[in-house]
């Protein structure tokens, strides 16, 4: 069955796709998107069981995600496309490259989880308590978000300076949850996955993208990764933690346009 991935684009010139997190929406792009699409088409679809797009197969599997995203890409990037992925989205987009190396260009993870597996009990039980617990935060925190202490509890270790953050911005994260239908399966399969053999198989250049102060996915994932890619190219953000597109957009953009630059450098080496 095909799945129809919501997708939004903006921009014209070399493709750039953007997968977002768990609990999350492409719309927690807003802010990066029109500052990359100054000279880029640049691709945020809904991951599937996410936000509009509804989920592709039982629970949430990696290959199934990445063949609706395949499908729902290939037309409108017209070729191969530089892909950018968050958290699960970076989990999501590291299965990408891997199971569909013809559409990827370049590879940049930003705080990408899947490096850090749990043991299967505990990541099912993770999994199982996700709806209630976000629905929770969701139902309550949209309201208290009003106060700037309210944000400083409800998106602790999420972003650096949630008292800087704008009340739209703290209700964007807080309600992104809302359409989500394979919140639990997602939670329970990423905390599962373990990718650090995936890197070994990955042929896309690779970028790493890290806010200094992330409490969500560690700074020190970014060692992992390191010492198993030594060849990844990397940028850190100081003062933002797992969510810099919204709390330090500006930083980001230039964080991915740097690291991109320093890739297409790689490739033309003899």
């Amino acid at each position: 069955m095909t799945v129809k991935v919501a997708l939004d684009a903006a921009g014209t010139g070399e493709p750039l796709v953007l997968l977002h997190g768990l609990g999350a929406s492409r719309r927690l792009w807003h802010r990066v998107v029109p500052l990359l699409a100054v000279d880029r088409l640049v691709l945020a679809p809904d991951v599937p069981g996410f936000g509009e797009s509804p989920p592709a197969g039982r629970g949430f599997e990696f290959g199934a995600v990445c063949d609706a995203l395949a499908g729902a890409l290939r037309r409108p990037a017209g070729g191969p496309f530089d892909l950018l992925g968050t958290s699960l989205g970076g989990a999501v987009a590291l299965q990408f490259a891997l199971a569909h190396p013809e559409l990827v260009r370049r590879l940049v993870l930003a705080a990408p989880a899947g490096f850090s597996p749990r043991p299967r009990p505990l990541a099912s039980t993770a999994g199982a308590l996700a709806d209630p617990a976000l629905a929770v935060r969701r139902i309550a925190g949209v309201p208290l978000s009003i106060s700037p202490t309210a944000r400083r509890v409800l998106l602790w270790g999420a972003v650096a300076d949630p008292q800087r953050l704008s009340r739209d911005d703290a209700q964007l994260i807080l309600s992104s949850s809302g359409r989500a239908t394979r919140l639990g399966p997602a939670l329970g399969a990423v905390l599962r996955t373990d990718l650090r053999p995936a890197l070994a198989r990955l042929k896309a250049p690779l970028g790493l993208i890290w806010g200094e102060r992330d409490r969500v996915v560690p700074i020190s994932t970014l060692e992992t990764i390191r010492a198993l890619r030594p060849d990844a190219v990397s940028e850190t953000i100081a003062r933002a933690a797992h969510i810099p597109q919204l709390e330090r957009p500006e930083e980001f953009v230039a964080a991915v346009e740097r690291v991109l630059a320093r890739l297409a450098k790689v490739e033309t080496l003899p």
